[in-house]
């Protein structure tokens, strides 16, 4: 049930804008207030997130949630990167390392989250990724290198770089 309340939320927040479809094969939900989504599919595996970023039908609005509890001792880089391409399958990040407080990602294959994905998918992604590797023990940047997009710009983000998570 969970599940499937996960994905439901998931789904929801890929409202944002009209994208074409390349794979007739992938449906498109409708989103209410009349918004079109993306494709629904772009998250695969969200049992293995630890942070999603989820619309909430009782408030209306987008809410960020920790979907698990881990073990910031045994974490690394190449473990958050797995879990990322695990939950994202379509926007395949890749880890380059660490300098004091930052880490640095690449997204080779960027244009999934920066023509396709709409506003609320692409936001979706940068937060639950924000948030996932700045459980790294003394990270509290995280800097994405990537080809800009609609819905998409590189640069360093950190917990706070979203004004609706200002008190996360």
């Amino acid at each position: 049930m969970r599940t499937k309340l996960i994905s439901l939320g998931l789904i929801l927040l890929l409202i944002g804008c009209n994208t074409r479809q390349r794979d007739d094969s992938i449906k498109v939900d409708t989103i209410e207030k009349g918004k079109s989504g993306s494709e629904n599919s772009v998250v695969d595996q969200p049992i293995e997130a630890i942070w999603a970023y989820e619309y909430n039908q009782l408030s209306d609005e987008f809410e960020l949630k920790q979907l698990r509890a881990i073990d910031k001792d045994t974490l690394t880089g190449e473990t958050l990167e797995k879990i990322i391409n695990k939950t994202w399958p379509k926007v395949q990040v890749k880890f380059i390392g660490i300098s004091n407080d930052t880490v640095f990602i690449s997204i080779p294959e960027s244009e999934v989250l920066t023509q396709q994905m709409g506003s609320a998918g692409a936001e979706s992604f940068m937060i639950s990724t924000t948030f996932s590797f700045t459980e790294l023990k003394g990270i509290n940047f995280v800097s994405f290198d990537f080809k800009e997009g609609d819905h998409g710009v590189p640069g360093v983000y950190n917990r706070n770089s979203w004004d609706k998570n200002k008190n996360q």
